[in-house]
């Protein structure tokens, strides 16, 4: 089955994963000039302080780890994860994510 109980099938713990990359994205380029790609519009991406930047650093793990939750939960539900298997898939998440 491969997941896809949740969300009518939209994959939902797949957008965190993408929101959090988009993110780490933007983080590694607060404030500097935008070259060829001006998207929005923007010369240069935001220049946030690094006190914010910090912060939003520190949620990039949480929301993987909960973007990974999120899909053994959906494939438990979906009849792809048993019990056992689920609970051992979250378990190595919760191990790889311990720091955090």
């Amino acid at each position: 089955m491969s997941g896809g109980h949740f969300g009518d099938c939209g994959y939902d713990y797949y957008k965190v994963g993408q929101f959090a990359d988009e993110l780490e994205e933007e983080i590694l380029n607060n404030g500097k000039e935008r070259n060829e790609d001006r998207t929005y519009g923007y010369e240069w991406y935001p220049n946030h302080e690094p006190e914010v930047i910090e912060y939003l650093k520190e949620q990039l793990p949480k929301m993987r780890k909960m973007s990974e939750i999120m899909r053994h939960i959906d494939y438990l539900y979906s009849g792809d994860h048993g019990d056992d298997t689920f609970m051992e898939r979250v378990q190595e998440v919760e191990e790889k994510y311990k720091d955090t």
